[in-house]
C-alpha cells in the first residue's frame, strides 16, 4: 500500500508540474484566471550539499512550494516538498542522502 500510495504521489505531481491537472470549477472572476496565468519561476538550481542533493527555485506571481523527485540507488522514487516562499522567494527541497534530484518544480498555492 504504500508504494501505491508513493507511485501516486509521483504520478499526481509529474501531472501538475506538465500542466496535466485540469481543474472542475471555473474561476471565480476574470482577475483569478490573470493571476494563475502570470505565475513564473526561475530555472531550478541544483544543490549538493552536507545534507545530500537537492534542489531550489525562485518564482514570481503567487505564494508557492517547491518540490523534488528524488531517484535513490535501489530505482525507488519519491517527492519531497520544500518551504513555502512568497513571490519573488526561494523555496529549497532536500532529498535524502544516498539519492539523486530527477526532476525539481513549483506548485503554485
Amino acid at each position: 500500500m504504500r508504494i501505491r500510495f508513493r507511485v501516486a504521489t509521483v504520478g499526481i505531481v509529474l501531472a501538475l508540474a506538465g500542466g496535466g491537472a485540469v481543474t472542475g470549477a471555473a474561476p471565480a472572476s476574470a482577475s483569478d484566471n490573470t493571476v494563475a496565468s502570470s505565475f513564473s519561476c526561475d530555472a531550478w538550481h541544483y544543490l549538493r550539499g552536507s545534507r545530500g542533493h537537492g534542489a531550489s527555485i525562485t518564482c514570481h506571481g503567487s505564494s508557492f512550494t517547491g518540490y523534488v523527485i528524488c531517484h535513490q540507488p535501489d530505482g525507488y522514487l519519491y517527492v519531497r516538498f520544500g518551504n513555502r516562499a512568497r513571490s519573488g522567494g526561494t523555496s529549497t527541497a532536500w532529498c535524502e542522502l544516498n539519492a539523486e534530484v530527477s526532476d525539481a518544480g513549483a506548485l503554485p498555492i
